[in-house]
């Protein structure tokens, strides 16, 4: 492992194409070992043999499931939506949101005021 400013490093001196797969493959990684919820500090600090262990996974490929992880990572990254642009880009989600389940017409006491380019609510 390599010191700098007092950080242990995965890795130094890689290109930028590295450095994705590097974050890609830790990232999956993550996501197939960590208990729900829980901060990735939180889970290098509890990963049975530390920064040296995530090292040979994610650099060595001692488990043999680089290529495994950057196809998912893949996977995510071509299907990835924005749940919210969904529903602003789709007339038919955004009219099923309204200020009160029970009432379809708007709240006459909102009001908003232009920030930015946007609408947000005036302040109380």
């Amino acid at each position: 492992m390599w010191q700098w400013r007092g950080q242990t490093l995965l890795a130094s001196d890689i290109d930028r194409k590295t450095c994705v797969k590097y974050l890609d493959r830790f990232l999956m990684f993550y996501v197939k070992t960590a208990e729900p919820l829980t901060r990735t500090a939180t889970w290098l600090n509890k990963l049975e043999g530390g920064l040296d262990y995530l090292k040979s996974v994610v650099v060595d490929d001692v488990l043999g499931m680089n290529e495994q992880f950057e196809r998912e990572m893949q996977y995510i990254v071509e299907t990835y939506q924005c749940e919210w642009k969904s529903v602003v880009e789709n007339d038919e989600l955004s009219g099923q949101y309204r200020h009160f389940v029970n009432a379809t017409e708007p709240d006459p006491t909102l009001a908003f005021l232009p920030e930015r380019g946007q609408k947000r609510p005036v302040d109380w």
